[in-house]
This record gives structure tokens, C-alpha cells and sequence, in this order.
């Protein structure tokens, strides 16, 4: 009995460690244990046991700066609904069978998400800022070869093969049973090898026969085809201006939580993971 009650006792006392404070707000190790074990399980889907003790380091750093950005949201008057939850839950995570801590997690990077658009809100990037990054990074808008496919669907094999025959003569689709999808470029060398093998030489007009995918039928069709090269920059101008949007939004960010992070006393005690 004496010695379970020893081996109790020092499960509590492991388990009470303080590994980081926030002003008077203690952090336990049991504490961030708990929360790297659902952000490995639950938010990465990666194995806990492929974790590292500096993984374990980097997750506390984070644990607090997790903590620190929901009191500022709070007293911002920042918050989540419910339906804002799981709209982000859908999009970025899948699984909604999630545990209290993980919710914890993914509301502070919703949180986080709002924060900037309300501090970031009237960036925005100049057109000369778009085309010096566009000269300076020609080989980021590199394009391989690639075909504009018309897409064909139905769920009958007679309508399929009409649907391929009308096509191959370069006539119309009539056919009330048939969806037709927005027409999209695709890279030849990504493409299915079923798709690719039909489709070569690749010239404008070429049709595969119809091809099952889930109980339909689908017939492609190139609509138009471009040579490798360089992505035009008009073209690249909604890409370079997201993405240097993005990046001026993470530093406006990072200023931010810079100077909220002073009105707290911080500590660390990485030793006592």
C-alpha cells in the first residue's frame, strides 16, 4: 500500500512540473503533453512516437504563443462561432471527431486568421512590386507543356460512345444526359496515363474513348493546347499579388504579436520536459 501510494506521489509530482509561465498562469508538463499528443494525432495525422523531444520544445514555444494570441483576442472582442468552427474544421482538417485540446488549437489559428484581418486589413501590393517579383523570379513561372481539356460526362455507355463519335467528327454534344465541365488546363505530363496514351499527339480536337470513373463515363476532349514557357505576367499577377499579400500579412502579424507579447512576463523551463 506504502508503495503505491510513493509510486502515486510521483506521478503527481512528474506530472505537476512546470515547464513555462505566463505571468502567474503556471503550464504543466502533463499540460503540454496532453496538447502535443492531439496536435501529432489529430491535426498532423502523424505517428506520436516519430516525435522528437525538440519537436516537444518547439510545440511549448507555440503552446504559449497560443495562449498569449487568445487573450488578445479576447480582449479585442475576437471570437469564434460555432459555424466558423466547422466550416475551418471541413476545409483544413476532415476528421471532426476532434478532442477538447485540438478544438483549442485550431480555434487560436482561427483567431489568429481574424487578428490579421482586422490589423491587415488595408494592405495592399503595388503593381511595381508584382512586376519586379515576376522579373526576379522567372523560373518560378516556368510551364511545362500543357493541353485545355473539355470534360464529358454521363452515366450510359451508349451516350458516352455517341458523345465520343459526335466529338471525333467535331460536332456538337446535343445529348440532354451529358454534364459538361468547365474546360481546364492540365500539365500532359501529369496526366493519367490512360488519358495521355489516347490523347497523343495531343492536337486540338484529339478525344479518348469513354473512360468508367466511379460508374460514369467520361470523354475528354482537347480544347486548345500551349508549348512550354514562361507564364505570361499578366497572367502571373493574381498569383504574385496573393502571394506577396500573404507574406506582408504573416510580417504584419508578426510585429503585432511582438509587441502584445510585452505586456507578459514569459518564462521557459525546457529542462523540466
Amino acid at each position: 500500500m506504502k508503495l503505491l501510494i510513493l509510486i502515486l506521489l510521483i506521478l503527481n509530482i512528474a506530472s505537476a512540473k512546470v515547464v513555462a509561465r505566463i505571468d502567474r498562469e503556471q503550464i504543466t508538463s502533463a499540460e503540454v503533453q496532453q496538447a502535443f499528443n492531439a496536435y501529432w494525432r489529430e491535426i498532423l495525422h502523424l505517428p506520436i512516437a516519430r516525435s522528437t523531444q525538440r519537436d516537444l520544445q518547439e510545440f511549448l514555444v507555440e503552446y504559449v504563443r497560443s495562449k498569449i494570441i487568445q487573450m488578445e483576442a479576447k480582449r479585442m472582442g475576437i471570437s469564434v462561432s460555432p459555424q466558423e468552427f466547422e466550416e475551418y474544421v471541413e476545409r483544413h482538417i476532415g476528421s471532426k471527431r476532434l478532442s477538447d485540446v485540438a478544438k483549442e488549437l485550431i480555434t487560436t489559428e482561427i483567431l489568429s486568421q481574424k487578428i490579421i484581418n482586422r490589423i491587415a486589413r488595408d494592405l495592399d501590393v503595388k503593381d511595381g512590386q508584382i512586376t519586379a517579383y515576376y522579373y526576379l523570379n522567372l523560373r518560378d513561372f516556368k510551364l511545362p507543356a500543357q493541353v485545355l481539356l473539355e470534360r464529358y460526362t454521363t452515366s450510359s455507355l451508349d451516350t458516352a460512345n455517341e458523345v465520343y463519335y459526335s466529338l471525333s467528327r467535331g460536332q456538337p454534344v446535343r445529348s440532354v444526359e451529358v454534364r459538361v465541365g468547365q474546360p481546364m488546363w492540365y500539365s500532359i505530363q501529369t496526366l493519367p496515363e490512360i488519358v495521355r496514351r489516347q490523347l497523343y499527339p495531343y492536337e486540338v480536337g484529339k478525344t479518348t474513348r469513354p473512360i468508367e470513373v466511379g460508374g460514369s463515363y467520361v470523354i475528354f476532349r482537347i480544347a486548345n493546347r500551349r508549348g512550354s514557357g514562361i507564364m505570361p505576367l499578366e497572367e502571373a499577377k493574381p498569383i504574385v499579388r496573393e502571394k506577396l499579400l500573404r507574406e506582408k500579412r504573416q510580417e504584419v502579424f508578426q510585429r503585432w504579436f511582438q509587441e502584445v507579447s510585452k505586456r507578459y512576463s514569459v518564462e521557459f523551463y525546457f529542462g523540466q520536459l
